[in-house]
């Protein structure tokens, strides 16, 4: 299990041509799970992206320190 965290304008997802989730600017998390994958996993990879410490300045850029989470 990985994830890319992703700066985005606005991101939405979409489902036989219905909107069932959307946001505004923001950080978009990217995951791709596979076969095998635990709730274990799952839970160690959210307890890493939580702890990122990501930060936003006034032109809108974030800076994030340390920024691989897999």
């Amino acid at each position: 299990m990985i994830a890319v965290l992703q700066r985005v304008s606005e991101a939405r997802v979409t489902v036989d041509g219905e909107v069932i989730g959307q946001i505004g600017a923001g950080l978009l998390v990217l995951l791709c799970a596979e076969k095998g994958d635990t709730d274990a996993v799952a839970d160690k990879l959210l307890a890493k992206i939580l702890k990122l410490r990501i930060f936003g300045d006034d032109a809108g850029h974030y800076v994030a320190p340390e920024f691989m989470c897999c």
